[in-house]
């Protein structure tokens, strides 16, 4: 077993919570959770959340609208990381 059952159990409390329709809605939930699971890496969470999306009534346009910006966030991350170090790099030769 990965984790004990009672944080097993609060940790699916805790997905169950935050992924139903409250101020936002179902569809607009699961984009934000694809794209996330795009920045993260989950291959397993793609899968489900990409289902999820388009059972929500997501079009592929807008899917990948979502993954667009979760893929131009982690790139622009990248880029205010490093952009300094290189800089600063570039101007010690």
């Amino acid at each position: 077993m990965f984790l004990l059952k009672e944080i097993d159990d609060l940790f699916n409390n805790f997905a169950k919570a935050a992924s139903a329709p409250n101020n936002l809605d179902a569809k607009t939930k699961a984009l934000i959770a694809l794209a996330t699971s795009i920045s993260v890496d989950c291959v397993p969470c793609i899968k489900s959340y990409y289902q999820k999306a388009i059972d929500a009534g997501a079009s592929t346009v807008e899917i990948s609208e979502a993954l667009a910006i979760a893929m131009t966030v982690a790139a622009g991350s990248k880029r205010a990381k490093y952009a300094p170090v290189i800089e600063e790099l570039e101007s010690g030769r």
